[in-house]
């Protein structure tokens, strides 16, 4: 009778563990907000260009939100200008923004003609960022990066 008594003990000490575990090692986050605060070209040539993305990310969430990597695509109205991907570790404090650099390659004469046209008579272009971030957690699943915006060539200026 005492080794039943000892097996339920076992049992339920195990459930109520696990029950704690799943608190403990729920990771889940709110998708960040990713944003384009600066672009720099660093280098240019007819079949490729380079461009420095200087991205801010806000965290929603209560805790830090650790990145360890980055798979995204840039789209301007609706034409792919550029991908990359970064493995730049770093963590984005509760309720606080980060920044940091992102290099992407993009060969954007084949879309100039269009960009130039929309330039000069003053159209809005429309951008999207889409891509993946991991958080290095083995159970947390990978956030999704979806932003999208309007970009006013009357508002923008060139330094």
């Amino acid at each position: 009778m005492m080794r039943v008594s000892g097996l339920a003990l076992c049992l339920l000490l195990g459930s109520l563990l696990s029950l704690n575990g799943c608190a403990v090692f729920n990771r889940s986050y709110i998708e960040p907000d990713v944003s384009l605060a600066n672009v720099e070209m660093l280098r240019s040539n007819l079949w490729e260009q380079s461009f420095r993305l200087r991205m801010r990310v806000d965290n929603p969430n209560d805790r830090s939100l650790p990145i360890r990597g980055m798979h995204y695509q840039i789209y301007l109205n609706d034409a792919r200008l550029a991908t990359g991907v970064t493995d730049h570790a770093f963590d984005v404090p509760a309720y606080g923004s980060e920044y940091f650099n992102l290099t992407v390659r993009s060969n954007i004469w084949r879309h100039l003609g269009d960009l130039l046209k929309m330039a000069e008579t003053q159209q809005p272009i429309d951008y999207r960022i889409d891509g993946h971030i991991r958080t290095g957690y083995f159970w947390a699943p990978r956030l999704n990066l979806n932003e999208s915006g309007t970009l006013d060539p009357a508002a923008l200026s060139v330094r």
